[in-house]
């Protein structure tokens, strides 16, 4: 018979199956690994875009009944025991002495952050209201506008004492469109929210492995998610001297696309914080007239700093962010979720499978499952709390 730990251990699952409908089969029965899910439990999925989704998740959502599923499309994703660069991951988690209350919101493009304010109270509501402990998940659009207003709706909810955690729904950079799954629905441009309720406090860490090189500057003038001048002068100017070299485009006259974005990845550039660090912003492209297309906002006047960083300072950081989240649970992890970024990936080159060792070596024996998002959710203290470039790690 199993003992109350084995009841509340998490279990991992992946499948690179050709089919839709088998790869969710797949991944969803090697992670209940024989168990039978209840309605209170939560499965939470991600699935690359080599799948039809609905086909997908109804196929997950079929197969993980009657528990809670939540998902959405990913660049590539991870477990404890697979990279998946074509395929599927799923975490399952037993309530046991969790709740989890799960709400959604479409069309959000047009009001992110009332959306965001409105599926958070809606989620607390649903998990019962504030727990003993509390962490609020994410799961976003990301490319439903700025993700920043996901933060600060959120906020107007929580306050500075519930954290938050999460990640952007990706795909294959073509930035065409990404889908996300919860109460039984496929769809885009859409915010899910799990609000989740715990005895014991839940850990959090967060590490970016970058650091600073050259000079600071200034934005001197933005518009939305578009940089035109750092320091007074033409802003791809600016980065380029100090990342020490230009980059091609994709072809003449159009520097907005997925190769330059490929390009730049290594040197995202740092938005300074209030905590003295950085918090990363990757650069999707350049204009004609000599602008940096960000993927995510930076206001004017924010100090921003070009960031470096090789393999083995990434590596680090991600296992250095499994740490944290197991200190600050105080306990040994029953299971986590990760959330990595897609901007990750071509620095890590060939060496991108050992961020999911080096995670793994952090939380010993757990079972986990991550994805590569277009943007990161964490927020332990203060207000703000969007990222790129980062890893973020939630232990239960």
């Amino acid at each position: 018979m199993a003992n109350d730990n084995d009841r509340r251990r998490a279990g991992q699952g992946s499948s690179t199956a050709a089919d839709a409908v088998a790869a969710a089969r797949e991944c969803v029965s090697v992670a209940l690994a024989g168990r039978t899910p209840e309605p209170a439990d939560l499965l939470i999925v991600h699935v690359t875009v080599d799948y039809e989704p609905l086909r997908f998740f109804e196929a997950v959502a079929e197969s993980a009944a009657p528990a809670q599923v939540v998902g959405c499309t990913a660049f590539a994703a991870f477990t404890g025991a697979a990279n998946v660069t074509a395929g599927a991951v799923a975490l399952y988690l037993p309530a046991a002495e969790l709740t989890f209350g799960v709400a959604t919101a479409d069309s959000v493009s047009a009001d992110l952050r009332g959306a965001a304010r409105r599926v958070t109270e809606l989620a607390r509501e649903r998990a019962g209201g504030d727990g003993e402990n509390s962490v609020l998940m994410m799961l976003s659009d990301g490319l439903a506008g700025d993700q920043r207003e996901v933060v600060r709706g959120s906020y107007a909810v929580t306050g500075a004492t519930v954290p938050l955690v999460g990640g952007t729904a990706s795909e294959d950079l073509s930035m065409g469109a990404t889908y996300q799954f919860a109460d039984g629905k496929l769809m885009s441009n859409s915010l899910i929210a799990i609000w989740v309720n715990s005895p014991h406090p839940l850990g959090i860490g967060v590490a970016h492995g970058w650091h600073p090189t050259g000079d600071p500057m200034t934005v001197t003038r933005a518009e939305a998610n578009i940089i035109h001048e750092l320091d007074g002068r033409p802003a791809a100017d600016a980065y380029l001297e100090q990342r020490g070299g230009d980059v091609p485009a994709d072809e003449p006259g159009d520097d907005t696309g997925p190769t330059f974005a490929r390009l730049t990845f290594d040197h995202p550039l740092g938005l300074a914080n209030a905590a003295g660090t950085f918090d990363g912003r990757h650069i999707l492209g350049r204009t004609p007239e000599g602008a940096l297309v960000m993927f995510g906002h930076v206001s004017e006047q924010s100090v921003v700093q070009v960031l470096s960083g090789n393999q083995r300072d990434l590596l680090d950081a991600a296992g250095s962010a499994a740490a944290t989240a197991v200190q600050r649970l105080g306990a040994e992890p029953r299971g986590a979720l990760v959330f990595s970024c897609a901007g990750r990936v071509p620095p890590l080159g060939d060496a991108l499978p050992e961020e999911a060792v080096a995670i793994r070596d952090r939380l010993g024996e757990a079972p986990f499952a991550g994805f590569f998002t277009y943007g990161e959710f964490a927020r332990v203290t203060g207000s703000t709390g969007f990222h790129n470039a980062t890893v973020v790690v939630l232990a239960f």
